[in-house]
């Protein structure tokens, strides 16, 4: 068993291993991340086989581990450990902050590492069930707004209280992006697979709600067929009702953790995180 940077041939068993323990990739992520930080995406190979992953996209003051996972067959052998600690020991302290979300069984894991809970988040799906609304031309038009990276520009930093957006005008340019931009708020979503499509990185400034009910009557309308997974802050109350009264159902619940210098996110303006 050895560890070793990431390869583009290896997106393929990357995404097997994720879907294999249950989480949600998609191959353009993998190769994105790989793209921007490779020094932080790293895999545990046996032979030529990987068998566990994780991986860290590195911004402005902080960096987010947006992967990790190890093969079934492969867990409890401290594969996951030599992992973390690889990427930890890359990290050092060149980052205020170190972020992630957790499965809930492995917050202890992380705590060994100080890591610190500050945000419960819940996976919330709708599979079609819709209450009817009105949608016209006129609102779509409306949606399709003008400055689209400068509005995602000044909202994500004063979401996060640094710039990111180097990574994220990358994250929303594939084939399937579907982009909203209104005054207070923009909104993504993207095809993952034949099944799914994933709605973030979607922010709207706290106190516009309008703004942010126009663009979940755009993404369903637009999205229709297709089940819509979002990942939301559940401790923010005009979040959670919003996708509540358009029936998206709570799937599954990770805790947002962070490392380092608090960090100062506003998560008041967060109804979907990036996949």
């Amino acid at each position: 068993m050895f560890i070793g940077w990431l390869k583009f041939r290896d997106v393929s068993r990357l995404v097997e291993i994720a879907e294999s323990v249950g989480w949600l990739v998609d191959g353009y992520h993998m190769k994105l991340m790989m793209m921007h930080s490779p020094h932080l995406c790293y895999g545990a190979y046996e032979g030529e086989k990987l068998v566990g992953a994780v991986m860290a996209i590195e911004f402005e003051n902080s960096t987010m581990i947006k992967h990790f996972s190890v093969s079934q067959e492969y867990q409890k052998q401290g594969i996951g450990k030599r992992l973390f600690e690889t990427l930890l020991g890359a990290l050092k302290c060149e980052y205020q902050s170190i972020y992630l979300h957790a499965h809930p069984k492995m917050v202890p894991f992380f705590e060994r590492y100080d890591f610190t809970a500050q945000m419960r988040v819940g996976r919330f799906v709708n599979v079609g069930k819709v209450p009817p609304f009105s949608f016209t031309n006129a609102h779509a038009k409306e949606l399709d707004g003008e400055n689209f990276e400068s509005v995602i520009s000044q909202i994500d930093k004063e979401s996060f209280g640094e710039d990111r957006t180097a990574f994220l005008f990358d994250e929303m340019d594939r084939n399937s992006s579907l982009k909203f931009t209104l005054p207070n708020g923009f909104q993504h979503s993207s095809v993952v697979n034949s099944r799914h499509v994933y709605l973030g990185p979607w922010q709207v400034r706290a106190g516009h709600e309008d703004e942010a009910e126009k663009m979940m009557r755009g993404v369903l309308y637009f999205r229709g067929l297709k089940k819509v997974v979002a990942d939301i802050p559940l401790d923010v109350a005009h979040v959670v009702e919003l996708y509540k009264r358009y029936h998206f159902e709570q799937r599954a619940e990770f805790v947002h953790m962070a490392r380092g210098t608090t960090q100062k996110v506003k998560f008041e303006n967060i109804y979907a995180f990036s996949l």
